[in-house]
Order: C-alpha cells, then structure tokens, then sequence
C-alpha cells in the first residue's frame, strides 16, 4: 500500500501543507507533460500522422493501470486521470494543428 510512517507525526495543518506541495508537483508535471506533447504534435505533423492513435492512447491507460496496480492505488480513478490527460493532449494538438493552417 502507499501508507508511509513519516506522515502519522504530522498535524492536520502540516498534512494539508503536504498535499499542498504534492498537489502543485502534480500541476507542474502536467505543465511538463503538455510541454512534451507540443513537441509531439509538431513530429506527428512532419511525419503525417494523426492526431488520435488509439493503440498509444491504451498503451498510455494500460501503463497507467499497471503502475497504479504495482503501488496499491485503485486503477480504475488512475485510469480516469489518464484518460483525462489523454484527452488534453489531443486537444492541444488538435489547437495547435489550427493555428498553423
């Protein structure tokens, strides 16, 4: 399971404080992520492919399942999340494909 021994001597305050900076951690690696995706956007452009590709779309959910699985989480919220950025990237791609036309 994902318990850990440091946290049970924390108050609630330095709990929050905690899920603070894990919560702004989280932001900042979708910021990183998404900065990724522009870059892949860009080669899926000059090599003419699509912007969905569902068979790298389920490889992202099963490797997402997986990891989530292997640290005790619930997969099925993990898989939502996954989802989710999923669908952002192909977003983004879809706007940056329009701007440049």
């Amino acid at each position: 399971m994902y318990q850990n021994q440091f946290y049970t001597d924390m108050s609630l305050d330095q709990l929050r404080l905690s899920i603070e900076d894990k919560d702004r951690a989280i932001i900042m690696l979708v910021a990183e992520r998404m900065s990724i995706v522009q870059d892949i956007a860009r080669e899926k452009e000059k090599q003419g492919l699509p912007i969905r590709i569902p068979k790298q779309a389920s490889a992202v959910l099963d490797r997402a399942t997986a990891e989530s699985e292997k640290l005790g989480l619930d997969p099925a919220p993990i898989r939502e999340i996954f989802q989710i950025l999923v669908r952002m990237s192909e977003e983004f791609q879809e706007h940056w494909r329009e701007k440049r036309d």
